[in-house]
Formats: C-alpha cells, structure tokens, sequence
C-alpha cells in the first residue's frame, strides 16, 4: 500500500503502535516462533515471536488477515518482510497482516549486517581504547586476550534474555556504559584499582557469551547445555582462568610486580563472583572489596536505567508523565524531571535523560487512550 510507513526496526513499530494507536506499515525481521491459540471468548489467533537487531517481539495475528494462512507454511527462523495494520492493546501488539513475503539471501544479509551495527561499532571502538590504556599489564593482556578470542561472541551476545540490553550486541553496550559510568566515578574515588575494576566490567558477565548467545546468521538466542548446567558465573570464572593460564608464562606475569599477580587473579575472580551482590540475588558469596562493591552498583545501576528507558520508549502514558508498569520494576515508571531552567517556557528537549534516549518529551507525539 502507498501510504505504509518503512519500519526500521521492531522497537520502532513498537515505541510508535504505543504512541499512535495504530500503525500502518512494513517490517523486515526474523520469526523465531508461531503458535496458534485460541482466547478467552473462542478466537482463534497466531502468536508469534519475531526479532531484529533491537530485541524481540510477540504479535497477535488475527485470522481476518489475509495473510495468516501463510504463516502456517512458514519455515523454521524464517526471515520476512510483513506489511500490515499494526495496533496497540492492553493485551499487546497485534496486526492485521495483508502482505508476506520471505526475505532472499541479499536482503536476509543486509538485515543481518547493518541494523543497530553503527552502534556496536561505536562501543567496539570504545572499548579497545579503553582496555589499552589499563597500567597494570597483566589485566592489559588478559582483556586483550579475551577480546582477540572471544570478541566476535562479545560483539553479538546480550546482556539478558529480557529484562535489560536483551538485543544482538547487548552485552558489549552494557560493558561500556558500566565503563563510562566507572570513569565518572573514579574522580571521586581516585584511591580505589580502577583498572581492577575495569577488567572486571569486562569479564563480569563474560559467561553470557554463551548463556546469552545469538546465532551468527540471525537473531535466535539457542539454549547452550553449558549455559544451563553451569550458569554464567562458574562459566565467568573458568574463562578467567583459562585465559590467565595460558599467560601467566609471560614476562609481565613473570617479573616481581606490585601487587602479586596471584592476588590480581583472585581479586578479579571475586568481582565476577560477587557481581550479583546478595545471595538472594544469586551471588555465590557477597562483595568483600570496594572495586567488588562498584562493579555490583554499577551493574544494578545500568540495568535499572535500560529497564527505565524501555519503560518510557515502549510503555503506555496512562496519566501525565506515568507510564504503565513493567516488570520488574517496582510500580508505574514516573517520567523524571526536567532540568532546571530560568526560562519561563522550558526548551524543547530539556530533559538530559529524554535526549540521551531520544525519547518523546511529555504530552508530544501521544495520544490519549482509545
């Protein structure tokens, strides 16, 4: 149809269905399930579970569209192109399909190599530069190391399989905002093993290379057996010592360095295993160190933070500036507060934390409920 909008990505088709109501256009992604069900009063309908490069997606299709007998002969982790009348519910996103078609080996490659890889290289860029500008050489090389071996599964896992950073590349966005929080930090606490604390931003959850593990061609997270068996923590600490095995014949790791290298590799092991903080929380053992204690904090913190920027891209506005609630956060996200101004009529984009996520200010580009 001619007046469909080109969605670039699935948050975008759901950030704007939550906005507008409804939405007319087209989406290029990949299905990773179909299931059909029935609801409460006898409908029968398609729940299916799509994906692209900013995370994944259930959607409702309804059997008046004219494309739900397609879906069926679909095969399995297709990639597709679907044109449809996308809207808003209570109960989620649903669609009225009315086109279908399955993706060829140029355009599933394109999907595959250019949404959301500006970003990655961004971060990718960013944190090389700031692993070599560790000073102690032994961390320097372990990180390195690890990145040489391990940077393409880095550069393609997520950080969570839902909650927060759960899209291709999640992971390596969730290590270096944790970074750049740790650099703000470290003026205030200058005393503190900073390239301590880096490194173990780093190997933190470097276990979800395998828990959190997206396919190379295409945006399916499989379970691992490992990944199950073992969990990310055991899995952190075995790569850690893997890597530190394999240098520790090196002449930096040789020489009489302060503080031992033995003490660095169990200082490091403990800030992956205490990241989690509480026991409840899943933490083997809580923190014991102050670089163990920030590295928690600062995990916390970014994942809060995502969880809020979600909440405000992707949630309903029921109220002026309250938002429905998404778990698990605690209650209905509040919109937070502008920054001060003297002007007597605020500044469009005033708000650092509206710019930074290039979210809507208050009020704009919302509609009120049907």
């Amino acid at each position: 149809m001619s007046n469909e909008e080109k969605l670039d990505c699935l948050s975008i088709l759901s950030e704007k269905t939550v906005r507008q109501g409804t939405l007319q256009g087209t989406i290029r992604c990949q299905v990773l399930s179909i299931k059909e069900s029935t609801s409460k009063n006898g409908s029968v309908f398609l729940d299916i579970e799509v994906a692209d490069q900013s995370g994944n997606k259930r959607i409702k299709i309804w059997p008046e569209s004219q494309a739900y007998s397609a879906f069926l002969s679909l095969p399995q982790d297709a990639f597709i192109e679907l044109s449809a009348i996308f809207r808003y519910t209570p109960f989620g996103l649903q669609a009225y399909a009315h086109a279908l078609r399955t993706l060829n080996l140029e355009e599933i490659e394109e999907l595959l190599n250019t949404k959301g890889n500006s970003q990655i290289e961004k971060d990718w860029e960013f944190l090389h530069a700031k692993i070599a500008t560790l000073k102690d050489p032994r961390l320097r090389l372990l990180c390195q190391q690890f990145l040489l071996l391990y940077g393409e599964k880095l550069r393609r896992a997520a950080a969570a399989r839902e909650y927060h950073h759960n899209f291709r590349g999640g992971l390596l966005r969730h290590v270096c905002q944790m970074i750049e929080a740790a650099d703000a930090l470290m003026l205030a606490y200058p005393s503190y093993n900073w390239d301590l604390v880096k490194a173990g931003i780093l190997f933190h959850d470097c276990g979800k290379l395998w828990e959190n593990d997206f396919q190379e061609k295409g945006f399916a997270m499989k379970r691992n057996k490992s990944a199950e068996l073992i969990g990310h923590i055991p899995l952190g600490v075995e790569v850690v010592n893997s890597l530190w095995r394999s240098l520790q014949k090196n002449e930096e790791f040789l020489n009489n360095s302060i503080p031992p290298s033995e003490e660095v590799r169990i200082h490091l092991l403990h800030l992956i295993i205490a990241h989690h903080g509480l026991k409840e929380y899943g933490s083997p053992i809580t923190p014991r160190t102050p670089e163990a204690w920030i590295i928690h904090i600062l995990d916390n913190l970014d994942a809060k933070l995502e969880m809020f920027r979600c909440a405000y891209a992707e949630g309903k506005e029921i109220s002026p500036g309250i938002f429905e609630r998404k778990p698990p956060l605690e209650g209905n996200p509040v919109a937070p507060l502008d920054k001060y101004s003297s002007f007597l009529t605020f500044p469009e984009q005033s708000n650092p934390f509206l710019e930074a996520y290039d979210l809507p200010k208050k009020g704009s580009e919302r509609q009120s409920e049907e």
